[in-house]
């Protein structure tokens, strides 16, 4: 007998009157997204079940690597994305999803609580995220059984966000890891000088294929000195970050290493990372038998 599928299914619905706004719902659940970009805010207003929906918001813009993403909630979302199109400090944001409750019965203090987690969320994925908020939310203070109803909510956004390629949690809440048989196969580079420990072995960066990305392996050696050239490169900024981070510390071989796993959306920015320089991680990061990811991934023996 075959082994039963388990998943969820989205469903995606292209509102043609609406200039093409998207909404978005899961099987079985109260939640729902509005999904558009700039164009849309207008049209918002036209809509129903959007108007005085207490709701939670993003405003986002991508780039190579990372999202910029700002996190708010309102009694009002739709007439709260106009105000923020009419923001010169927003002016950067392409595209925006709003979450509300097709049962209404999302509050205040419920909006609240979402926007703090997904803050905290967002602060974790440093490699993935630049989080535009000024402040920390104040969150709420929720009973135990809200609480729990919320956390579902909170899974639900993230499946969506996730698997429509909206935003990327590498780092997700449930706190899950690479399963063993991800984990299995280590990827290793050198650093970009003959980078050696006491006994003569070479230093190396340590990375593992995830079904979120690719890890940096905590322990990692990181290479400290930054070519000129590599300022001007799109990862550079990223690195840079992640040392302001205090994720890096110093070694006794006078390298950095890295504290804790490092979750990235591509290999070559764990590599540029690693190596402090523009690095193409599809051939420079290898397999002990010297097979690269771009072998390896593309199954070439």
């Amino acid at each position: 007998m075959s082994e039963k599928l388990k998943g969820q299914t989205i469903k995606l619905f292209v509102i043609e009157s609406l200039k093409k706004l998207k909404t978005a719902e899961l099987s079985n659940w109260v939640g729902k997204a509005y999904i558009g970009e700039r164009k849309h805010s207008q049209v918002l207003q036209q809509i129903e079940e959007l108007k005085n929906a207490t709701g939670i918001y993003f405003l986002l813009s991508d780039n190579d690597e990372e999202t910029r993403l700002y996190i708010g909630e309102a009694d009002d979302s739709a007439n709260r994305i106009r105000q923020h199109l009419a923001n010169k400090d927003k002016e950067w944001f392409e595209n925006f999803i709003i979450f509300i409750s097709k049962d209404s019965n999302l509050t205040k203090a419920h909006v609240r609580y979402l926007e703090k987690e997904l803050y905290s969320l967002a602060k974790e994925n440093l490699t993935t995220i630049m989080l535009e908020n000024g402040t920390s939310p104040p969150g709420s203070n929720l009973p135990a059984c809200d609480i729990a109803d919320m956390d579902i909510f909170l899974e639900n956004i993230l499946f969506v966000l996730n698997n429509l390629g909206i935003i990327n949690f590498a780092k997700v809440k449930t706190g899950q890891e690479c399963s063993q048989e991800e984990s299995k196969d280590v990827f290793y580079m050198p650093l970009t000088k003959d980078r050696t420990d006491a006994s003569g072995n070479i230093l190396k960066g340590q990375m593992v294929i995830c079904e979120e990305g690719y890890k940096l392996l905590k322990g990692s050696y990181i290479e400290p000195d930054t070519r000129e050239s590599f300022k001007k490169h799109i990862y550079y900024n990223l690195r840079q970050k992640l040392e302001k981070e205090s994720l890096f510390e110093k070694d006794q071989n006078g390298l950095l290493k890295s504290k804790e796993d490092i979750y990235f959306k591509s290999a070559s920015a764990a590599g540029a990372t690693v190596r402090n320089r523009a690095t193409n991680g599809r051939t420079d990061w290898k397999l002990l038998s010297g097979k690269s990811l771009e072998e390896y991934e593309t199954g070439i023996t």
